[in-house]
């Protein structure tokens, strides 16, 4: 739990694959490294903690800047991770590339200080549309050519998007909404998409999805999913999970939020 001015986010769904890339898995190549590409792409600077990890600092201090954030989906940033993810792809055939991706919330929230982007929220609700519009746009693409360049699974994860901090209705605005529409734009995809539970979980709790579970038999929850083919969207479990019997499917079509 990070507080910040009387304010607590919930990074549970940094757990230590998502923050490093190391699966502990030998069939899986991951990408990026890190969970600052997004970031990183827009500008921003970071620091690294002293647990050794990188911490990004604040980029947008007013809320006019958030009518003008840059595309980055076709920056050199994400273009180089697609060319990792191609290379990765075209050397071992026998191994399964997987994308790390931030969902839309997320990587706003992480550009902005927590006491000012929650003053925000009641003031400046145009402008905080119109990042998460620009934002979701340029995942959208770096979603679809990394698909295209060999990503056979992707994570997407969106840990600062928490409903009991947001509430239900700041959360299907701010986050839901968002993290629907890049889903749906990559409906058809041959591609497993896997959606961190801390999203997945209150999703399903919202009727936006549908759910089935797929009998499985597995060492682990990685080792599943490189068995599995897309399209198929799952969740409501952490990826990085043990041994299991089932994975849990969430049904296409996707609903507004």
């Amino acid at each position: 739990m990070v507080r910040a001015s009387g304010i607590d986010f919930d990074l549970n769904a940094l757990c230590m694959g998502h923050i490093t890339g190391n699966t502990a898995n030998p069939n899986i190549i991951a990408f990026p490294d890190n969970f600052t590409t997004e970031a990183k792409a827009l500008g921003a600077d970071c620091e690294t903690s002293a647990g050794g990890f990188e911490v990004i600092r604040p980029l947008f201090t007013e809320p006019n800047m958030l009518f003008n954030i840059p595309a980055f989906g076709e920056s050199e940033l994400i273009k180089n991770v697609v060319e990792k993810i191609g290379c990765a792809s075209g050397a071992s055939k026998e191994k399964k590339v997987l994308l790390k991706l931030n969902g839309p919330y997320s990587v706003l929230a992480s550009l902005v200080s927590p006491e000012l982007f929650y003053r925000w929220y009641a003031k400046y609700r145009e402008a905080i549309h119109a990042a998460l519009d620009s934002i979701t746009s340029s995942l959208e693409i770096y979603l679809d050519k990394s698909i295209d360049a060999g990503a056979g699974i992707v994570s997407v994860a969106d840990p600062y998007a928490n409903v009991s901090v947001l509430g239900e209705k700041r959360y299907r605005e701010f986050a839901a909404a968002y993290l629907l529409r890049l889903l749906r734009g990559i409906k058809g995809k041959k591609a497993v998409i896997h959606l961190c539970p801390h999203s997945s979980i209150p999703l399903v709790q919202f009727g936006c999805f549908e759910t089935k579970d797929i009998p499985v038999n597995n060492d682990s929850y990685l080792d599943a999913l490189i068995h599995q083919h897309g399209p198929l969207l799952l969740g409501n479990r952490c990826i990085y999970s043990g041994k299991i019997d089932s994975i849990t499917s969430l049904m296409y079509p996707l609903p507004e939020a």
